[in-house]
């Protein structure tokens, strides 16, 4: 007989708790390989449990290679084969890898070490991460159409699929597309796995022998590790509060090779700026003139909560020169990585190319119920709800920095949408590593200005976001950043 305990009042499910009494017994000997194990139906009688208890446990058991079973007899312990031990360390390796490894990791590893803040804690106010808040996962409809694709396509969607991604999803982003304003059709739309990868596969196809790339001043702070590794010639282009300097591209453009020109023209992160329609126009027509591609980030287009709407960059190319990225990161689940660009034909020809040869094939199976999820309405769903979430959070942060933020002292912009507020101080008090540490030690985590630029910022620059934080957390979280302004000041 086997004798377990079992705690009824405890948060710990049954069926775990079997689990684990078993595995124990097991890993310590006590159960011998080949030793039979009860019946789900008297061991559920002895431990006083629903039979399914037993029955869940011994399947999970059986996962895990605890136990062998099979239909009609008893469950046995498996004669589990012993793991390897693991050596002491050698004192010297054959291959010295950091001679091995590619010099710029040397460079990577100091960039991704300062752009990633450590995360905030559970008593600290969050205003580091750039996803959505976990609270607004539209689970239970994703879990309908994951389960629905699984039944009716399943066998299709879980093998090697069209690199390009899977056709019906393609389909459903460029009619999404045409919405705003960008005339597109399915055989100009590659799937990626999300914006990241997407920049990739565009740096791969684009930089090459002695071209440069331009980028705002500040920027997205993933991006720069990226372009770091594939090309050292990035050239940063600072921002005014309309958005990238146009005097600035103009000069640059008339004398620089230029492998392509990234941008973000709505809700730019860090700044949370948006350009002018006008200033769209008038960045497309310099690099029309110097035929310099475009590759315009619209990764929160959908985060839109003042003022007019803007139609992409993308929506006046009249000349292909634009490569649009969009995600469903932003909107949905950070961890579904999945997202798409949209360019001229060729480019996704030969991108699909470089896509082929570093995947095989995308996650047809995601995409598949993210197609699902989409023509069941859920998206949109989804954009109304996160709109009317974050349009309040953003609402109370302006109002609130209206209200009481020295503007003597510091500047912030006002975004029309997104999740990002961007802060300059106007004087230099103390060093920005203090600064944040005075923050934190306040309860308020922010990013580091400099995190978002390869060169020195003019100011002493931060950046928040309201994603995680609810309108309370705001208001208190924004307290605390202006009272430990004034104090240094």
């Amino acid at each position: 007989m086997i004798l377990i305990d079992l705690t009824h009042n405890n948060v710990n499910p049954l069926y775990h708790q079997v689990i684990s009494e078993i595995k124990r017994l097991i890993d310590n000997g006590v159960l011998k390989p080949g030793e039979k194990l009860p019946s789900t139906r008297s061991f559920a009688a002895q431990l006083g449990v629903n039979r399914a208890t037993v029955y869940k446990a011994y399947e999970e058991l059986w996962a895990l290679g605890y136990i062998e079973s099979s239909p009609g007899s008893y469950s046995i312990v498996r004669d589990r084969v012993t793991l390897a031990e693991i050596p002491e360390k050698s004192t010297k390796n054959l291959i010295n890898w950091d001679l091995a490894a590619n010099k710029k990791l040397i460079n990577i590893e100091k960039l991704l070490s300062e752009s990633f803040t450590e995360a905030a804690n559970a008593n600290e106010i969050n205003f580091l991460s750039l996803y959505p808040d976990p609270k607004l996962y539209p689970v239970e409809e994703f879990q309908k159409c994951f389960y629905s694709v699984l039944r009716k396509h399943g066998r299709d969607l879980l093998g090697y699929g069209d690199i390009k991604g899977y056709y019906p999803l393609r389909e459903f982003i460029a009619n999404y597309l045409r919405k705003h304003g960008i005339q597109v059709t399915t055989s100009q739309i590659l799937i990626t796995n999300g914006i990241q990868n997407g920049l990739e596969l565009i740096l791969k196809y684009l930089v090459h022998s002695d071209k440069k790339i331009l980028i705002e001043k500040p920027s997205y702070s993933s991006a720069l590790p990226l372009f770091h590794y594939y090309n050292d010639n990035v050239i940063e282009i600072p921002m005014s509060s309309d958005g990238i300097d146009l005097i600035a591209l103009k000069k640059i453009a008339d004398k620089e090779n230029i492998a392509f020109l990234y941008t973000m023209p709505n809700f730019q992160n860090p700044t949370g700026i948006t350009t002018s329609q006008d200033h769209r126009e008038k960045l497309i027509e310099i690099c029309e003139l110097y035929k310099i591609p475009i590759v315009e980030d619209g990764f929160e287009e959908e985060m839109k909560y003042f003022g007019k709407n803007i139609l992409p960059i993308k929506s006046i190319d009249k000349h292909n020169i634009v490569l649009y990225m969009g995600t469903f990161s932003k909107v949905l689940f950070p961890g579904l990585r999945i997202g798409w660009i949209a360019a001229d034909e060729k480019c996704i020809q030969d991108m699909s190319l470089l896509k082929k040869i570093g995947e095989t094939s995308g996650n047809c199976f995601d995409q598949g119920v993210i197609n699902q999820f989409c023509r069941e309405g859920y998206y949109d769903k989804q954009i109304k709800r996160i709109q009317r979430v974050y349009k309040k959070r953003m609402m109370i942060a302006l109002k609130e920095l209206r209200e009481h933020c020295p503007l003597d002292l510091i500047d912030y912009y006002k975004p029309n949408g997104g999740y990002t507020i961007w802060f300059e101080l106007k004087n230099n008090p103390i060093s920005e590593s203090k600064l944040v540490t005075l923050l934190r030690k306040n309860g308020v985590v922010v990013s580091k200005g400099s995190n978002f630029s390869f060169s020195k910022l003019n100011k002493l620059s931060f950046r928040i976001s309201i994603a995680h934080c609810d309108e309370l957390k705001i208001a208190e979280g924004i307290h605390k950043i202006i009272s430990v302004i004034k104090s240094i000041n």
